[in-house]
Formats: structure tokens, sequence, C-alpha cells
């Protein structure tokens, strides 16, 4: 029997800083069509930073005054506000912050994680505009511009073939080469109508053919080659091999949904992850979960409370499970959120491995 533990496993490698998502614009199902969604933050932009000697941080092989720095990021406006489309460039040949090989791009980032002059000016400015004059802080002058919090993201489904290493399941024997010989030879066969039926065959990553592995944007902590097969392909389409660090995957491009919704746990002795200190029996759960979800019914508004008196039961601050794209959740999950109405609570207790959930649907929008 495949495990899904390795899946889940695979999973945590694969999804290694991935952002929060946010909300889709449509598409036409095109190759290279991208559907955007708002990362978490405050602030998402890009800088040109200029140092002076005896600034914080500058460099040691930077000569000029402070006077010279400040002329220095004027011209560099006055060429920006000439063509706007010169920014990357000139970022990338001279600014003196770290970020300048990337076209000075900083991120997305929470009120307060810059120096207070820097987020106060950012602040003022609309998405794409550069602000008309230096920025002084302690690490010298900065050009900066506002970028949109709206990012493109890719999802993916795949099936694994997979090579003996620490994250694969026992099953799995074949070493790195006759993987590779196997995906090689599997290659021209998979097709977008194949796909699920070589899923059936050859997925050695749990129980079902193929599985989402989630939506990915250009900085997330993802093989390239992952980013650069969903790019080469429209929704629905199919690509790969793609190395991954336990198998290779053929990875077929889906239309992501975005979702959020909080839950109340009621796990039991026994259940995955349940702790040494749960010590309910199974049917003992399925009665208290039955229980709230009785009293919810009289007020659905107290669901944040119930879940704060069940510290031991939820997940985030009032069982809050954030945003995630559908198919992230297990499939008893989505399941069952996917029949509530925004603000709906589950009429019955929701059984995983993980025990009995009540669930709660919220606007995808935060």
């Amino acid at each position: 029997m495949k495990n899904l533990t390795f899946t889940l496993s695979l999973l945590l490698i694969i999804l290694v800083g991935a952002c929060q998502p946010g909300q889709p614009q449509p598409g036409d199902g095109d190759v290279g069509e991208e559907q955007f969604f708002t990362v978490d933050g405050d602030f998402a932009g890009a800088h040109i930073l200029v140092s002076y000697a005896g600034a914080m941080r500058a460099d040691s092989t930077v000569m000029r005054s402070k006077e010279q720095a400040r002329q220095k990021a004027d011209s560099l406006i006055a060429l920006i506000k000439a063509d706007s489309t010169r920014f990357d460039d000139l970022a990338r040949a001279e600014s003196d912050g770290p970020s300048g090989p990337t076209a000075g791009d900083l991120g997305v980032w929470q009120r307060g994680q810059m120096v207070e002059e820097f987020d106060a000016a950012i602040e003022t400015l609309t998405i794409g505009a550069v602000t008309v004059a230096p920025v002084e802080t302690a690490f010298g002058y900065h050009v900066i511009r506002r970028n949109s919090l709206e990012k493109p993201f890719y999802g993916a489904d795949a099936f694994f073939i997979g090579f003996a290493g620490p994250q694969s399941p026992p099953t799995v024997t074949r070493n790195t080469e006759q993987a590779r010989v196997l995906v090689d030879s599997l290659k021209p066969l998979v097709t977008p109508e194949t796909f699920e039926a070589m899923g059936l065959e050859y997925n050695d990553f749990g129980d079902e053919p193929y599985f989402f592995i989630g939506g990915f944007k250009e900085d997330d902590n993802v093989p390239p080659q992952l980013l650069e097969a969903l790019k080469g392909v429209a929704i629905e389409g199919v690509a790969g091999p793609v190395e991954f660090p336990s198998g290779f995957a053929f990875v077929r491009r889906t239309r992501l949904e975005r979702r959020s919704g909080a839950h109340i746990l009621v796990p039991y002795a026994g259940a995955e992850q349940a702790g040494p200190e749960v010590t309910r029996t199974k049917e003992e759960a399925l009665a208290h979960a039955q229980a709230l979800i009785a009293e919810l019914k009289q007020d659905p508004t107290q669901f944040a409370t119930f879940a704060a008196e069940n510290p031991d039961m939820t997940s985030g601050q009032g069982g809050d499970l954030g945003l995630w794209f559908k198919g992230s959740m297990v499939p008893a999950f989505e399941e069952a959120i996917s029949t509530l109405e925004i603000d709906g609570v589950s009429e019955t207790p929701v059984e995983t491995d993980f025990g009995f959930h009540i669930i709660q649907r919220k606007a995808a929008i935060r």
C-alpha cells in the first residue's frame, strides 16, 4: 500500500517558502496564461540604493560623499522619470544594495519590517509609481518603486516516479538512474488524455493516481525547472519529468482556486498526530463534536469563541486556517467545505485521520 505520509513529507520540501494566495483574475487557458493572487503582506517593492562612505553597511569600496550620493540618486530618478521601463536595468547596474542583481526587488513585507522612512515613503506611492525624490535612511539614498501584491501563480497536479532515498516509500528500491530510464520511456506516453491512467499505474507516492502539489510563484523555494515546465503548457497541459529530491514528477498544470476557513478538531486516542494527552475514544470524540455543532446551530457567530475555548483542538487563532489552494487539504475536508456557504458551518462532523472536524467556510479575501 502506498503511504500518504511520504507524500506529505515530499510536499514539505516542495512548499517551503510558499506565500498565501489571494484573489484570482480570469484567463483564457492559453500557454503562458497567468493566474494572479494576492500574497500576504502590506507592501511589495523594489529600490535602488545609493550609499556613501560612512553610511550604515556601506561597502568599503564605496568612496562617494553623502552629497555625491544624493546627486546620483537625483540623476537616477530623472532617468526613470523619462523612461520608467529603465528602473530594473538601472537597479542591476547602479544599486549598492544586495537586491541589485534581482532588479532591486525587495519582495513583500509587513509594515514595520523596513526602517520607518522607507515604509512612510512607499505608503504614499501608487502601484508602479517611483519616488519623486530620494528617500534618505541610515543606509543612504533610496529610489523606491511600489510593486503590486498581485503575483502570478501556477498550479500543478503530479505523479511521481520515485527512487530510493530518505523521503521515498520503502517499496521504492530503484536507484536514480533506473528511475531516469523509466521516466524517459514514459515521457512520450504521458499526455493530457493519459495523465490519470499513467499515474494510476506508476505513481509511487500516495494511493491516488496523482495529487495536487500546490500553487507556485517565481520566488518560491521550488526547483526552477518546475516553474519553467508549468509556464510552458496551458492549463490542463502536461509536462515533465521534473526532478525532485526523491523522484521525477510528471506534472499537469491546473487552474487554481483559493479557499479560506476555520475548524475545530476533536481528536481521539490513536488519531494521527494526537498527543499523549488525548485520551477520549473515537466514539467520545464524535459525540463531543456533535454536541458542539448542536450549540453552533443556535449561534454560528460563536465559532471563534468555541475554538478559543478548545485551544488543543484548533489551528491558529480561533481555529483560523488562513488561505489555501483547493486540493491542499485532505479530500474529506475539501469535499465538506465545498458544500458550505460563506460563514456556514458543517452540519455533521467531518472525519479524517486526524479526528472529527467542525468546519466553517470563510470568504477567500484577506
